[in-house]
């Protein structure tokens, strides 16, 4: 079972957040509903116990201060970060509302009209972001909340910074940065290819799941999920579900090519494809 870190974070950030309950359990964080000194509600991420031990505080923080260059109505701002005791956390203004990993389990899949409208927020935030140097390397239904102002991505550059402030004893523990169900074929090589257009590739495999109720690949064995990725063909999606606009369907296939050369060089270039404005 989880340690509960309620009481723990509660203590550790006394007078600087009023922390509720835990919300919500994630690959790189766990996160707490928590209201600051203004009483704002905020959204408190606090870094996997496990991560600490293997990452560089300093270093992680750092990394994650570029996230505060992003200003845009769909991209999740960072407000605040640091550590305490021994917890490395970080904040952002709290979304009222599902996350898009949420959405697809109640419903199985979206009508062509809300995937297209969800692409129009996600390609308009990637743009932005792409456009300042970051690349979100973790594109993922999770890591999309669903609001009253439409989608917002969260999470930029947390995975790069994991990554980055990794020391080598998370090298050696084989953790990914990524989700194997949405990883691009780079990503699962590693080295230092993974560029905008990796995060393209994690789009259009959202966005994939959103009109055909399910990942592009699927595989009891999470290896076996990550060798499709690599070498399987791009499965088609108007062959999965019948009445795909011919245009969200093509945008999505190349989106999802092996090879970084193949897909849309610009999140821009997508959104155009898609016929979204």
């Amino acid at each position: 079972m989880a340690r509960d870190l309620l009481p723990i974070v509660r203590k550790a950030l006394e007078g600087r957040y009023s922390v509720e309950m835990e919300i919500g359990r994630g690959g790189a964080a766990r996160v707490f509903r928590a209201s600051n000194n203004a009483g704002e509600p905020v959204a408190l991420k606090i870094l996997r116990p496990e991560l600490t031990v293997t990452v560089t505080a300093d270093r992680f923080l750092r990394e994650i201060q570029l996230i505060q260059r992003l200003e845009h109505p769909h991209i999740g701002r960072l407000i605040d970060s640091g550590q305490s005791d021994w917890l490395i956390y970080y904040a952002m203004p709290y979304i009222e509302g599902p996350s898009l990993q949420q959405v697809l389990e109640r419903r199985g899949a979206l009508s062509f009209a809300d995937a297209q409208r969800l692409a129009t927020d996600l390609l308009s935030a990637l743009d932005h972001a792409h456009s300042r140097g970051v690349v979100h390397r973790d594109v993922k239904p999770d890591n999309i909340l669903i609001g009253r102002g439409g989608a917002m991505l969260v999470d930029f550059g947390i995975a790069r910074a994991i990554e980055l402030a990794g020391t080598d004893r998370l090298t050696k523990s084989g953790m990914a940065v990524g989700t194997s169900r949405y990883m691009s074929p780079e990503q699962i090589a590693g080295g230092d290819q993974v560029d905008p257009r990796s995060d393209l590739y994690s789009l259009g495999c959202v966005l994939f799941e959103c009109v055909a109720g399910r990942p592009p690949y699927q595989h009891p064995n999470e290896l076996a999920i990550l060798e499709l990725h690599r070498t399987a063909p791009v499965p088609d999606l108007a062959t999965v579900r019948s009445g795909t606009p011919a245009p969200l369907a093509h945008a999505i296939r190349r989106s999802m090519a092996k090879t970084l050369q193949e897909r849309w060089p610009t999140a821009a270039g997508m959104a155009g494809a898609i016929g979204v404005r």
